[in-house]
């Protein structure tokens, strides 16, 4: 997995409309893996277009692995830094309260999927535990999937 970004060098060059979307997306630091979930473009198609922007020096690359190829969904879940980073929101708001969430965090497929169950689980939370608690988990979910 590689992080990609924006570089100072000014757009001088005709993109096609799915390079200009993934130029848009590397505004700000993003992941090959969650560009390809949130342009619905397959991975492959993908580095063909990151190569093509790297070449004109549109975008760079912040961090990851060189040389190595990105790490294909079926080897490793990549959502798993998504799914941590919300089970350790949901822990920061509701202690121990929150590993009965765990599981169904781990059965998310998609992100998509996964912000859907965060904003239910929020609405659940207001309702039935804190709305303190929901207020602030609400806050870290919006952060956590814009």
């Amino acid at each position: 997995m590689q992080i990609y970004r924006h570089t100072s060098k000014a757009l001088n060059i005709l993109l096609s409309r799915e390079e200009r979307l993934v130029y848009a997306m590397c505004r700000e630091d993003i992941s090959d893996v969650l560009l390809a979930q949130r342009t619905h473009l397959p991975l492959d198609a993908l580095q063909g277009i990151l190569a093509h922007l790297l070449e004109y020096g549109l975008i760079e690359t912040v961090a990851g692995t060189q040389g190595t190829p990105s790490i294909k969904p079926e080897e490793s879940d990549p959502l798993a830094p998504v799914k941590a980073q919300l089970f350790a929101a949901l822990e920061a708001e509701l202690g121990a309260k929150a590993e009965k969430y765990r599981s169904e965090i781990e059965q998310k497929q998609s992100l998509a999927e996964l912000e859907e169950w965060s904003h239910k689980l929020v609405l659940k939370l207001r309702l039935t535990i804190s709305q303190k608690a929901a207020e602030a988990l609400e806050a870290r979910i919006k952060t956590l999937f814009t």
